[in-house]
């Protein structure tokens, strides 16, 4: 075979081993809610989705853009966490995309759900009391074994949407479910030196973290449901403070610190930042375990940290 007809080959086979390797151009259209599931539909797809919820913003009284409304619109699949995270979603989808293929993955069988807690500082009890009835906790990205399953049933939908490509996506999923593994394992080593050391969170967002890695948080400033503290709460966490001075009291980005400087006032808590959310990190597949490590490094940091001197 002389070098003509080899190069000829080539250009005839060179579309057949791209497409082994990448989705094709008809992949279905997708849209996601937040930047953790973002995240996992780009391991799972091995292109970025769009993602409706701009930096830095918080989803729970989320305003679309035109733009975010018209890709909502356009979508063949939506990956969202719950209605309890984005309670505009829903009536979005029922106007704008009623026959789009809709996965609320918070109720999606297997998944782990807690009830979200009632009040501002927590027992025991409410550490590991999962959902039956009721509103479940929406923030379940934080346990990674929710995770793990939502890269699977990612890769079912989008098989069923789009069969040639089944086999990428699937070993895609499988390639995060390991990644994802290696991280849980890390992280149960480094959170160990630091069990039964109290803290404080802003928002009540980290039950599903607390529960999978046995790190129950003291309190919340601010409930589930973003209900701000009056002055009972407030003295109940500064009594907290007084009985636990090493406390740690984490702020996040998306909120002002000035509720956190309310209720230190006059201890001498450590500080720290936590983002649930990852609104501080660039969106891709390798957000989501940023986002685990860096409140993983964030906790252990503060958590053994010294006692801040009188």
């Amino acid at each position: 075979m002389d070098i003509i007809m080899l190069r000829a080959l080539s250009i005839l086979l060179l579309p057949l081993l791209s497409w082994t390797s990448s989705p094709t151009l008809a992949a279905p259209a997708v849209v996601t809610d937040v930047p953790s599931t973002h995240s996992l539909v780009t391991m799972v797809m091995g292109t970025s989705p769009q993602l409706l919820l701009r930096a830095g913003a918080t989803p729970h009284d989320y305003s679309m853009r035109p733009s975010e409304a018209a890709s909502l619109g356009k979508a063949d699949v939506v990956f969202w966490v719950s209605s309890g995270l984005s309670p505009w979603l829903p009536k979005a989808i029922k106007s704008l995309a009623p026959d789009i293929r809709s996965v609320e993955l918070l109720e999606t069988t297997g998944t782990v759900r807690l009830a979200l807690r009632e009040s501002a500082t927590f027992d025991d009890d409410e550490h590991h009391h999962h959902d039956t009835d009721g509103l479940p906790d929406p923030h379940a990205w934080l346990n990674p074994a929710n995770a793990q399953l939502w890269l699977q049933i990612i890769a079912d939908t989008l098989s069923e949407l789009d069969p040639e490509q089944s086999a990428f996506y699937q070993s895609n999923a499988l390639e995060g479910i390991k990644k994802l593994e290696a991280l849980d394992v890390k992280i149960v080593d480094q959170l160990s030196s630091v069990k039964d050391k109290p803290f404080i969170v802003f928002h009540d967002s980290y039950h599903y973290l607390e529960d999978y890695y046995d790190l129950p948080a003291t309190a919340t400033i601010s409930l589930g449901d973003g209900t701000r503290p009056g002055i009972r709460q407030i003295n109940a966490l500064r009594a907290v403070l007084k009985e636990h001075p090493d406390t740690c009291i984490f702020s996040e980005p998306q909120f002002s610190e000035r509720l956190v400087d309310t209720v230190i006032e006059g201890s001498h808590a450590k500080r720290g930042v936590l983002d649930p959310l990852g609104a501080t990190l660039t969106p891709g597949p390798d957000l989501y375990a940023e986002l685990l490590q860096n409140i993983a490094q964030t906790l252990h940091d503060c958590l053994s940290a010294p006692t801040n001197p009188d």
